[in-house]
C-alpha cells in the first residue's frame, strides 16, 4: 500500500490541462467516454468531475493490476465524482475496443482519449518486470494472460527477427551485433531475465540509452503495440458519433506517426491513385490540430518524462 502511494505521488499525468480543457460534455445528451488507456486514473479524475449523472465513462487496461487501484482510487474520491455516473472498467487491451463495447450493448461513443503505452507505474515499479535496473523475469506483457513473453521472443527469433524489431522500434545502430550475441548466449543457456540479457548487450555497448532502446523495442514487440494501435484507431473513428472528438497522447515516434498517418487519411473523400477514384473511401475525420500540441516548457521543468509527448485531436465529420 506504500508503494502504491509513493508512486501515486511520482506520477504525473502529461498534458493533463490541455486534455481537460478539449473535453466538451453535452449537458443535454447521454455522453460516453473512453478512455483507452487508464494507467494511474488522473486524467480519468478530472473528466468524470465534468460529466452529468447520467453518462457513462468506460476504462480499458490490459493490466489488471491497474484496474483493481482505479477501484480503490474510485472509493477515495468519491465525494469529487457523481456517483450516479455510469463507470465501467474493461480488463482487455484498446485493440479489442470494438468488440468489447458490443458486449455491452455500445455502438457508439461521445469521446475518446488514449494516452499511449507506457505509465510511470511500469517504470518506477519494478516488480512489474518492465524495468531493466532489476533481475526480473524477461516478461513485458501488459496483458499477463498473453502467451507471448520477451522471453520467448529473445530465445526463439531468428537473427534478422531480432536485428528486425531492434532497428525498426528503435533505430539501434549496433541491432546486428547484439542479434547476433544473443543467439551465442542462448546456445549457451536460455536467457530468461532481464539482468541475463542486460549482460549479453553489455558485452556490446556498455550505453545505457543502447539498452534502453533494445528494451523498449521487446516490449513494443511483446505487446503487438503498434498493430493494435492502428487496428484500435481506425475502430474508434467507427465508433464516434459525428461532431465528437478523438484525442492521442504519444510518446514515440512511431506511435505519432501511425496517429498522423491515420488521421490524415481519414481527412481525405480518396485515398487511391486512380485517375477516376475507384477506392469508395469518405472522409470521416476533421483535423483540429495542424500541428501536434507539445508540453510547455513549464511541464517539461517539472515532468522531464514528458518532453516527447504529442497530441493530435481530430473530429468526426
Amino acid at each position: 500500500m506504500k508503494e502504491e502511494k509513493d508512486l501515486e505521488k511520482k506520477h504525473i499525468p502529461v498534458l493533463l490541462n490541455e486534455l481537460v480543457e478539449w473535453i466538451t460534455i453535452n449537458k443535454n445528451k447521454k455522453n460516453i467516454v473512453v478512455d483507452c488507456t487508464l494507467w494511474l486514473w488522473w486524467h480519468a479524475l478530472e473528466i468524470l468531475k465534468k460529466m452529468n449523472s447520467w453518462d457513462i465513462f468506460i476504462w480499458f487496461d490490459a493490466d489488471i493490476y491497474n484496474l483493481k487501484l482505479a477501484k480503490q482510487k474510485l472509493k477515495q474520491h468519491n465525494n469529487n465524482i457523481n456517483p450516479k455516473i455510469d463507470i465501467i472498467l474493461i480488463n482487455s487491451n484498446f485493440v479489442n475496443i470494438k468488440e468489447e463495447l458490443d458486449n455491452i450493448w455500445i455502438q457508439k461513443i461521445s469521446w475518446i482519449y488514449y494516452d499511449l503505452w507506457m505509465s510511470s507505474v511500469h517504470i518506477d515499479q519494478a516488480k512489474r518486470w518492465f524495468s531493466f535496473m532489476q533481475d526480473w523475469p524477461l516478461d513485458m506483457r501488459f496483458d499477463k494472460n498473453k502467451w507471448k513473453t520477451a522471453e520467448i521472443i529473445v530465445n526463439s527469433y531468428k537473427q534478422n527477427e531480432l536485428r528486425r524489431i531492434f532497428f525498426k522500434y528503435s533505430q539501434e545502430a549496433k541491432s546486428n551485433k547484439i542479434a547476433e550475441k544473443i543467439l551465442e548466449k542462448r546456445k549457451e543457456k536460455r536467457i530468461k531475465t532481464t539482468l541475463q540479457l542486460s549482460d549479453v548487450i553489455e558485452k556490446i555497448t556498455k550505453n545505457i540509452k543502447t539498452k534502453a532502446r533494445i528494451f523498449q523495442a521487446l516490449r513494443i514487440e511483446t505487446n503487438n503495440e503498434l498493430e493494435n494501435l492502428e487496428k484500435s484507431l481506425s475502430d474508434a473513428i467507427d465508433l464516434l458519433e459525428k461532431d465528437w472528438i478523438i484525442f492521442v497522447i504519444s510518446f514515440h515516434s512511431l506511435e505519432d506517426r501511425i496517429t498522423k498517418q491515420i488521421f490524415k487519411k481519414e481527412t481525405r473523400d480518396c485515398i487511391c491513385s486512380d485517375f477516376i477514384c475507384s477506392c469508395k473511401h469518405t472522409k470521416r475525420l476533421k483535423l483540429l490540430t495542424k500541428k501536434p500540441i507539445q508540453p510547455t516548457k513549464e511541464e517539461v521543468k517539472y515532468n522531464s518524462r514528458s518532453k516527447s509527448a504529442k497530441v493530435r485531436i481530430a473530429k468526426k465529420v
